[in-house]
């Protein structure tokens, strides 16, 4: 069998080519998809360590650091010592942050909506519970 007839291919094709869309989706924002991924899991987790961070996005503690100071840098995020542990730091968005994230993640909520035109109700649900199954499989692997 041909690597592009295989799911690894389908999987990878899908997989560049959606991350592309995402990326020029971003661009306007002066956001990369792995800062977009960081900042949509501190909307639902604020004061989150790095570390848990890290393990959200399925990133190592150093590229997580990595993209935490390019954010902090631009104002985005701002890493605090906890009240209670001093030796854990939490980040939280700032007020700028959350504004650059809701444009952002508009643009990426409508570019998910336009990736799924295509199919139907149906069809989203049995490909989401599909590439579910893959990720499942995969990990055992």
């Amino acid at each position: 069998m041909h690597y592009s007839e295989r799911l690894l291919g389908y999987v990878k094709r899908a997989e560049q080519s959606t991350q592309a869309a995402k990326e020029r989706a971003l661009r306007e924002f002066g956001l990369t998809p792995a800062q977009q991924t960081a900042m949509a899991i501190l909307s639902d987790h604020e004061g989150i360590t790095g570390a848990q961070l890290a393990r959200e996005c399925a990133v190592t503690p150093q590229t997580m650091n990595s993209t935490l100071v390019r954010l902090e840098r631009r104002g985005i995020i701002e890493r605090t010592p906890h009240p209670m542990h001093g030796t854990l730091v939490e980040i939280r968005m700032t007020r700028a942050g959350r504004k650059v994230f809701a444009a952002a993640d508009a643009r990426v909520a409508e570019l998910d909506r336009a990736l799924s035109a295509g199919l139907g109700d149906d069809e989203l649900a049995t490909l989401k519970e599909l590439l579910g199954r893959v990720t499942a499989t995969a990990k055992d692997q």
